[in-house]
């Protein structure tokens, strides 16, 4: 995370036939990076959906759906519960021996039409991790299918005491962290889902006997057809929405005749406003179908850009267009005009009223090359912000996957010795550095929170960089050159990992975050 506000852009895709209306939603949030995904695949009689909630990266989530989608093409559907299992034992195995890293959860819904006009819908849902399949009614009742807090899935969280034993039985622990949360080895909050290759060296032989596991949780509902299917990330729970607040507000959307689209956005703003720090994805399955079917659409509604100076703020605002295939000045174009709109209806809203007068004004209509070079030149005269915020920005990161404790620069100081500030007090003494000649790195600490910075003779990309975060060890790759692979001095919750790339590419920011804030370590590595 670490962003000085959320990203509220929006990508929202849609799609209908005769037997289904479904729409998606995904918002940024907090997160330095979108790290969701999604599955639509849709026949006349039969559709599959499916959300996936990734952590560690965006790696394992992508390549699940992806993976799950081409079988279903390939293959069908699979009938039953044993066939599912068999799938996502095979999609595991592939990402496990791939060379990327990180983990997803992932909820998914099978939905067949009756043969019958009037029939029930027959619903086979499947579950690993805390992402969560919602049954509701027109009425904005919730549909009580026995799972946490009245869905029709259970969240898979080491404290559950039937996970809590699977676990210990394929040799794993469960360990209480700081903030009381409970994780598998001390790492993940979540026991069940694709990837996560560390929490499945122990157990075995099978998949279905180690402490994280992708074996699923498979249900069979039944519903009518005016009823509607929610499939949601925990980024919509995390804060205080609970499942039947999400149902109403769903339900109040389409009677008032927004869409499933509208109505997923909705569920996402006000999972933010009720505290959510994580990426938030909502979708809305209608069982009506549309009366005039259309293909898959995308559509983007890019958020505020008061904080684009940000380089954190910035690149996730990029990250978010770039999945609606929109540049960032395209996106600054549309943005001028729905300021502009919403001033109409809200005219004494200080948040738009500064992004008003900080956009100015736009010549020309939206698409035009007036609104076009307008855009380009207003992003020439708003740079990234250079030299000492990228220290408050690595700090925030950090911080925010703890719940937002601390940040800012005095909360860590000058940490990695370039163009940091003083903090809190003159005579606050600075954290430890440490510097390598050898490895190439500068490291610094105060506190739970540890800094390695890698000056890159050659500017890199994102896909130039492989960062492997495990509880004793880290793994630095650029460009196929490892810079630095061995145990570090003491434990980390993998979690709160991030990694960003400064200043144009040059440089590397790897930030960790120790599991225990009283330790001092005397070196990075042991």
């Amino acid at each position: 995370m670490g962003l000085p506000k959320a990203v509220d852009s929006a990508v929202i895709e849609r799609q209908a036939n005769k037997g289904f209306n479904v729409a998606v939603a995904e918002y940024n949030g907090w997160r330095n990076d979108m790290e969701d995904a999604h599955l639509i695949y849709v026949r006349d009689d039969v559709a599959v959906f499916g959300v996936y909630d990734g952590h560690g990266g965006k790696d394992c989530s992508k390549f699940a759906a992806r993976r799950l989608n081409e079988e279903l093409e390939k293959d069908g559907i699979p009938q039953n519960d044993d066939a599912w299992e068999k799938l996502f034992i095979k999609i595991d195995q592939e990402f496990l021996e791939s060379d990327m890293s990180s983990g997803t959860t992932a909820t998914m819904c099978v939905v067949r039409k009756p043969d019958k006009a009037g029939g029930k819908h027959k619903l086979h849902v499947i579950n690993a991790g805390d992402s969560r399949v919602v049954l509701g009614k027109a009425d904005g009742s919730i549909v009580d299918g026995g799972g946490t807090d009245k869905g029709l899935t259970r969240d898979h969280k080491p404290e559950d005491p039937e996970e809590t034993e699977r676990i210990e039985k394929a040799g794993g622990r469960v360990e209480k962290t700081e903030g009381n949360v409970a994780r598998v080895n001390g790492n993940l909050s979540v026991c069940r889902g694709f990837g996560d290759r560390d929490e499945k060296k122990t157990g075995g032989p099978g998949p279905d006997n180690r402490p994280v596991t992708c074996i699923p949780e498979q249900y069979d509902f039944e519903c009518d057809e005016t009823d509607f299917i929610l499939l949601v990330c925990d980024g919509v729970s995390e804060g205080n929405f609970s499942n039947e607040e999400v149902v109403k507000l769903v339900a109040d959307c389409l009677k008032e005749g927004k869409d499933a689209g509208q109505a997923s956005s909705s569920v996402c703003l006000k999972a933010m406003e009720r505290d959510s720090k994580d990426n938030i994805t909502c979708m809305t399955v209608q069982l009506q179908g549309a009366s005039e079917p259309f293909d898959r659409k995308t559509e983007f509604i890019p958020g505020a850009v008061t904080e684009l100076k940000n380089k954190s703020y910035r690149e996730a605002y990029n990250h978010m267009a770039e999945k609606a295939n929109f540049s960032l000045a395209e996106a600054i174009a549309k943005r001028y005009d729905i300021v502009q709109e919403e001033l109409k209806s809200k005219p004494d809203d200080e948040d738009l009223k500064t992004e008003a007068k900080e956009l100015g004004s736009a010549p020309g209509k939206l698409g035009s090359e007036e609104r076009t070079k307008w855009s380009e030149k207003w992003l020439a005269d708003h740079p990234e912000e250079e030299g000492g915020n990228d220290q408050m920005d690595m700090m925030q990161q950090m911080m925010a996957a703890k719940g937002g404790k601390g940040g800012g620069m005095g909360g860590m100081g000058g940490m990695g010795g370039k163009g940091g500030g003083k903090g809190k007090s003159e005579t606050e003494p600075e954290p430890e550095e440490i510097e390598k000649n050898e490895g190439g790195y500068t490291w610094s600490q105060k506190g739970e929170e540890v800094q390695v910075l890698f000056k890159l003779a050659k500017p890199a990309t994102k896909k130039d960089v492989k960062v492997g975060f495990k509880m004793a060890s880290l793994s630095v790759g650029v460009h196929g050159e490892t810079l630095l692979d061995g145990g570090i001095a003491g434990k980390v919750d993998t979690d709160d990992c991030t990694w960003c790339l400064a200043n144009g590419g040059s440089e590397l920011q790897v930030m960790l975050t120790k599991q225990n804030a009283k330790d001092n370590w005397a070196g990075l590595l042991k």
